[in-house]
This record gives structure tokens, sequence and C-alpha cells, in this order.
């Protein structure tokens, strides 16, 4: 994982982040070079503690790009103690991702310069757009290509990684444009509103930009997914209802023989992000001789995180402990801190060989208070209460501080009551919902409009995930200095699961807990042992079973009635509000 920045002085490059094609979300500001490039590591560093680079080319018309990134390793055996992004050649690598196919050679070394090894090769935007089309992994990209005088950049077709756009300086002299790709935004929260909303999530996809013309006005080209893969899952109108009329059911064994097909896709999933870890944090975590744990797991005992942590105990390395992370804001007494405990208990239950960890985070909204600013410039340009509870939630929980459980003779035992997990990477259930029927508007929609109308639903849900909550959720759990890593959305079980007919993914005549996400509850009961309760719990969104969302509605709405009449979801937070107090 790694922080990116490239800005181009001196002329405007429209990114394609706009929302509405043909409008381009430029602003202008009269900030220098070099205050740009200080704010720019400062909110960058957290992303990429263990090194940085930068690299300067001087473009026509005295334009000037300046490309930085920071580093967090978590692959490689050998540790990087010269961080280069430059391939020696003049081209340049801005990577924050991870690959784990579609590279030759690639092994367990270092993906980041396996990449750019591989992208020194290509000699036009067709190979550079084939190459990248057939990673697979999350990333976001921004390479410079020195012999077309190009600017590559974009997202992987589900856009897991954060990248964000920003032109600024149409309206003033050449010398005081710039344009921006980054990370995080770099707009100060008290910056003018015209110049905080020209900050734009860039649409997964591959752009290229070029920039040797000197200043004036960029417009790049975007470029087609040529892998088949990432080809079908941005198509619309493919996921599949396979269902005529609204009485249509799939059998036992149609949902038992998806299940299987679909474990043995999640399972490899899991493996690759557990499996290529090769760093921890080098500080101590806890009291004593406590063993670190290579891989954590954001945790709330329900069926997704129940799914990952009982295929993590699988195929973990022996002997490995598993961190298993819980957030609560109201001392302990939260839904998904119950079933957190009594998923540990189940979990260590069948599994007795492998020591799974329960991190029990207590947190406040005086701690969210405490870190609200730093929030509020993580989630721009989602701004939102809904956004600020869930950011807030998976920052607390990525901290990873709290108290150590765990189970000894079938009891939840208290390890040590102040404990940092050690591991990079946390493993996050992201997308099972969207893709497989889990939300309550789901089963409305079903109720309404049949298999059409809910195949619809979860079409919109799927393809909007980049913008809704993928960036958001990258920015917040980075700065912690953790990767999240999304198995949901490999791309082999996000395919599988968009062409498998909606009646195996989900049956809306059921109840909650029995219908939604039915294909893996099935995986959960017949292929994991100790899930049977986390197969029927129903769905908790993070921000109520952490009950952040219940304390924050009472503060800032008065009671949570109220809060759903206002709609709270939808509310921009003040800070964010035209005409806000300085």
């Amino acid at each position: 994982m790694c922080g990116v920045l490239a800005i181009v002085f001196g002329a405007d490059v429209r990114w394609q982040g706009d929302d509405s094609p043909g409008e381009p979300s430029c602003s202008f500001s009269e900030e220098t070079e070099d205050s740009i490039l200080r704010r720019a590591e400062w909110f960058l560093k957290n992303r990429g503690p263990d090194g940085r680079a930068r690299e300067t080319r001087t473009l026509g018309g005295g334009s000037r790009l300046t490309l930085t990134s920071s580093l967090l390793q978590t692959r490689g055996q050998a540790s990087i103690s010269n961080f280069d992004i430059s391939d020696g050649e003049g081209n340049v690598l801005l990577f924050n991702g991870e690959v784990y196919d579609g590279l030759p050679h690639l092994g367990e070394g270092n993906d980041g310069e396996a990449l750019l090894r591989a992208l020194g090769k290509c000699e036009t935007a067709t190979e550079v757009t084939s190459l990248l089309s057939g990673l697979r992994g999350p990333w976001s990209i921004v390479y410079w290509q020195k012999r077309t005088e190009t600017l590559f950049y974009g997202r992987d077709v589900i856009g897991r990684r954060s990248l964000l756009g920003f032109c600024g300086g149409s309206a003033g002299p050449p010398w005081q444009r710039y344009s921006v790709l980054s990370s995080v935004s770099l707009a100060p929260l008290d910056a003018p509103e015209r110049e905080r909303r020209g900050w734009r999530e860039i649409p997964p996809g591959v752009y290229s930009a070029r920039l040797g013309s000197g200043p004036g006005c960029v417009m790049p080209e975007r470029h087609a997914w040529t892998d088949p893969v990432p080809a079908a899952l941005a198509s619309t109108g493919t996921v599949n209802a396979a269902a005529e009329g609204r009485e249509a059911r799939a059998t036992e064994e149609e949902v038992e023989a998806a299940a299987k097909e679909l474990f043995g896709l999640l399972t490899e999933a899991v493996r690759l992000r557990c499996s290529l870890v090769h760093h921890t944090r080098k500080e101590g975590s806890g009291p004593g001789p406590i063993r670190p744990a290579p891989v954590a797991i954001l945790f709330s005992g329900g069926l997704d995180s129940a799914i990952l942590a009982g295929i993590a105990g699988l195929v973990c390395s022996p002997g490995d402990p598993i961190d298993l992370v819980n957030v609560c804001f109201v001392g302990g007494g939260s839904p998904d801190r119950a079933s957190a405990r009594s998923c540990l208990l189940e979990l260590s239950g069948a599994n007795p060989s492998r020591d799974f960890r329960l991190i029990e985070v207590d947190s406040s909204l005086a701690d969210v208070d405490g870190s609200r600013a730093r929030l509020l410039q993580l989630l721009q340009p989602a701004e939102t209460f809904m956004d600020l509870n869930i950011g807030a939630a998976l920052a607390m929980a990525a901290s990873a501080k709290g108290r150590l459980l765990a189970c000894r003779g079938g009891e939840l035992l208290v390890v040590s009551e102040v404990y940092e997990s050690a591991a990079l990477v946390i493993l996050c259930g992201h997308g099972a919902d969207e893709q497989a029927g889990g939300y309550g508007r789901h089963h409305t929609k079903y109720r309404a409009g049949g298999w059409a109308a809910l195949a619809e639903e979860i079409e919109l849900d799927t393809q909007r995930l980049w913008r809704r909550n993928l960036g958001r959720d990258d920015r917040c759990i980075s700065d912690l200095g953790r990767e999240a890593r999304f198995p949901f959305l490999d791309e082999s079980v996000a395919l599988a699961l968009r062409t498998m007919p909606l009646p195996v993914k989900c049956d809306p005549g059921r109840q909650p807990g029995e219908g939604d996400k039915r294909v893996l509850r099935v995986l959960a009961r017949r292929f994991l042992p100790g899930l049977e309760n986390a197969s029927r719990r129903t769905k908790r969104a993070i921000q109520f079973g952490s009950r952040i969302a219940k304390l924050s509605n009472k503060r800032d709405f008065g009671s949570n009635r109220a809060a759903n009449t206002a709609s709270a979801g939808t509310v921009v937070l003040p800070d964010f509000k035209p005409g806000k107090p300085a």
C-alpha cells in the first residue's frame, strides 16, 4: 500500500473525475508549489510510513510534473531501504495496491517493482491498457511514460483503492494552474466550497493524458478494458436475474452446488490475501511474549466476517494467530460486541488448533470528536453524517488497539488489557451485501417489482461501490498504517456472484437471516465448522452494530426517530455546508 500524489504545475488536466460529462471539476487556488507539496506529504505520510520518494519531470512551456509516493511495505521478503519509483529510463510509477496475478515472474516478490519493469516494456497506450487490464487485485496507479510524454492513471475495475482528481487554476494565468491526482483530498476544511468540491473520485478505468505540449487544457482519453474479466464486471445489465416470474425459486441442490463453487473461489481469495504478507509492525504490541498476528479481520461476528475468519483459519500458516477486531461505542454493550464474543467461542471450539484472538476496541463520541478534523479530511469528497459514522467506526477499528481476549477451555479469557495488533493487513467483508442481496432495500425492491427490479438494484449497488464506499473506506483505514483487503471483491468471486442466478444468491420470500445472502449462509453452514449460529445472524451495518449511529443521532438530531425523519444518512455535515462559519 502506498500514498499516491501527482501534480502537474502549469496545466489544466480534466481528469475525467466528473459526475457529469462535460462539466470539469476545476477550481482556482493561489497556493504556491511548496505549500501544496508540504501539505500533501503531511496527508500521505500515515499511508506510507516505510519510505518516501519523489521525481520531477520538466514538460513543455515551463510546465512541471511532480510525482510523490509514500510506502507501506507488506510484500517482499527483504525490506526496501531505497524506495525507488523510477526505472532508470525516465519512466515513473506510483502504485497503491496489490497484484495477485497478471504479471510475469511475480512470485512472492515486490509487486510494485515487477509492475514497473513490465510497464517499462510497453511502447503504446494499447499495451499499457492491456497490461493493466490483466492485473488481478486492487490498485490505483499513476504512470509517467517518458518516451511518449504520457501520464497514465486509473483504478481497478471495482475501484478498491482511492484515487481523487483535482483541476485547479483554469481561471488564472498559466503559472498558477495546477492539476492533482492523489490518494486523499488536499483541500483544507476551511477552503472555499468551490475548491473543496473540485476534488472528485476518479471512476474505475484506465486513462491517459498527453502532457508534452505544455500549458493549456488537457483532455485525457479513457481506454476500454481489453481483458474479458474486467470488461464483464464493468458492463451493465449483466446481473443474472435468471428467473421467470415472482414465484421462481432455486432448489436446495442448486444453492448448495453454487455455495460449493463459491467456497472454492473465496478460499483462494482469502489465501492470497493472507499468504502475501511478509511484514508486520516493528514496534511491540503488548506486554509479555504475545505472538504477532500477520493478519487481522474486521469482525462483528456476523455472517460475512465469520466466513472470512473461518476461511482464514483454514489457509493461514499453522501456528499463526488471527486477530479479530471489534469496535464498540457504548462501553462494550453493543450488538456486534455480543455476537463477536459468541462467534469467537464457536470458531475456537470448532478449530482448536487455530489461535483466534478478539481485540475489543472501546471507543466513544469523544474519541471521534478528538479525531474529527482528520476524519473529515479523509472523508472528502464524502460529506454526510453517515459517511462520518462509518468512517469513524472503521478508523477506530483499524487502530486495532484494545483489550485482547482468547478462548481457553471453552471460556473467554482476558490475555491483556492493553494490546495493539502487529498486523499490517486487515481483511474486510465489503461487497458481500451489495452482490448477494443482503440489504433490506433488496427485499423491498423485490416486493415492488420482482426479480427484474431486484437485479436492477443489485446492479446499481455493485456499480457504485467505488463512489459510495471503497474510496472513503480505503482512506480511513489506510491512515492508520494498515492495508484493507476485500476477499468478497476478488475478481473471480465478484464475477461468480454477478453471473449466479438471483434465486440462488438470495430468496427475498424468506425471512431475514435465511433468504438474504442465501448462498453465503449455506456456504457457512455446509463448509465452515463452527458457523451454524453466525450463518443465521441478520444484517447489521457497522454504524448500527457498533452503536455509533445511535449516539450520533441522539446528539445531532435529538433522537433516532428524528434522524430517520430527516434522512440523516444523506444530510451533509455542517462542516461542509455552504456558508459554514469560519
